[in-house]
């Protein structure tokens, strides 16, 4: 408890400290300056029961997508606030559609929790994957709200299964219900809560990325590239376009578009670097003919990657060269092409599955890269079956959405009409 007090202390601070060399930083600072007077104007709106759903940034948003449209659906006379942490999903969602009202999440101490419930009045409450706060937790089962993880994915080496981690422990057993994404994580948290608070459900990323491809977005310009072999690398960082464009430059008789996970003109710039005859998209949608020529295009707009990948015939993930691991390997294997990705895997169990599916392979350098293209771009069955295999994962495992809006109405037993 001690601990997670000065680190609820320090962070702000440290965050101010380096907000004018960091954006991120940055945004999250003047977020926290204007939080209350925001949730103040906001919480004067509120005409029905809000449910409260939680996310930490906008990788867990569009992990939630699929349930608060599902909520929305089954109690259509609530209101949904979502609440953020990080300012990449808070900046890119402040007028979704999709809910009612949408703002951060005041840092936690007892008297912004308190606070917080006060003016929100939340009846039930969503945390997506990965958060955990104490005071609200704490304040949300004293007034007995009912409370979901949902998608929740645990590992043995995180703090909840070490000897010094009761604490956090304690935050898992203030949850009404905690909805798992596979029988491992049920294993670990077992000796924690009681058998009828976990459940498995399953990952909702597999519905989100089937909504995805079945909304799926034609892009114009797509027709306009030389007919050849596409391959799409998406989210990519640093690390990655050293690769790809080692490899990119041995079979440039195919077209390559790379979609960065930074699209500053900082970092498109040193994407370019690596890569031969490169131009970034929105230079190359200046020029009006049809491309005769394959091309390696660096897409410089944030939107596209997700409806990017049904025109793909390989799809590469970027991250996989970094500490922090790959991206999201599912917005590719909708489609069914088969995916590509570095070595970094290990805390992605939808990859790990994918891969064990053979509907995507793990590599290590440009030349694994290399050997691996060189089979997919030369054998049009082997191609094919890898990506029907990985088209066939997502369908397998799809349904995690249905599963996790049963176990809300199981345990928020409140009328659809309900009043405030």
């Amino acid at each position: 408890m001690i601990l997670y007090r000065i680190f609820i202390w320090l962070y702000p601070i440290i965050a101010k400290l380096i907000s004018p060399f960091n954006e991120k930083a940055k945004h999250w600072v003047n977020g926290q300056a204007q939080v209350w007077d925001e949730i103040q104007t906001l919480s004067t709106q509120i005409k029905g029961p809000i449910i409260w759903v939680h996310c930490a940034s906008y990788g867990e948003y569009e992990q939630g997508l699929p349930i608060l449209s599902a909520l929305k659906k089954t109690y259509p006379t609530h209101q949904i606030w979502v609440s953020f942490f990080s300012p990449s999903g808070y900046l890119h969602r402040k007028h979704d559609p999709n809910v009612d009202f949408v703002s951060y999440l005041p840092l936690d101490s007892p008297n912004a929790a308190a606070r917080w419930m006060e003016l929100v009045q939340p009846k039930c409450i969503v945390f997506i994957k990965y958060e955990f706060w104490y005071n609200y937790l704490n304040i949300a089962a004293q007034q007995k709200i009912p409370t979901i993880l949902a998608s929740a994915l645990f590992r043995q080496d995180q703090i909840f299964f070490k000897k010094y981690g009761g604490f956090y422990r304690k935050m898992l057993s203030l949850f009404s219900v905690i909805l798992v994404q596979d029988t491992r994580s049920k294993q670990l948290i077992s000796p924690i809560l009681k058998e009828t608070r976990i459940d498995i459900s399953g990952d909702t990323r597999f519905d989100r990325v089937m909504d995805i491809a079945a909304a799926k977005q034609s892009i114009d310009w797509v027709s306009r590239l030389a007919i050849v072999q596409t391959v799409v690398a998406g989210s990519t960082w640093e690390q990655d376009h050293a690769i790809i464009g080692t490899v990119a430059a041995q079979w440039n008789q195919y077209n390559w578009i790379i979609v960065p996970h930074q699209v500053d003109s900082a970092a498109i710039k040193h994407c370019q670097s690596h890569f031969t005859n490169s131009i970034p998209l929105s230079e190359w949608l200046n020029a009006s003919e049809k491309m005769e020529n394959p091309v390696v295009l660096i897409v410089d707009q944030i939107g596209l990657l997700s409806h990017l990948y049904q025109y793909a015939n390989i799809a590469y993930i970027g991250g996989g060269f970094t500490k922090d691991g790959i991206h999201n390997v599912l917005e590719a294997a909708v489609f069914g092409k088969p995916v590509v990705w570095g070595p970094n895997d290990t805390k992605y169990i939808e990859a790990i599955g994918l891969r064990n599916a053979n509907g995507g392979i793990q590599i290590n350098d440009a030349k694994s890269f290399n050997e691996v293209l060189s089979k997919l771009l030369n054998d049009a069955s082997y191609c094919k079956a890898m990506g029907d295999a990985a088209a066939n994962y997502v369908q397998n495992n799809a349904g995690a959405t249905q599963k996790t809006i049963a176990q809300i109405k199981q345990i928020y037993a409140s009328p659809i009409d309900q009043k405030l």
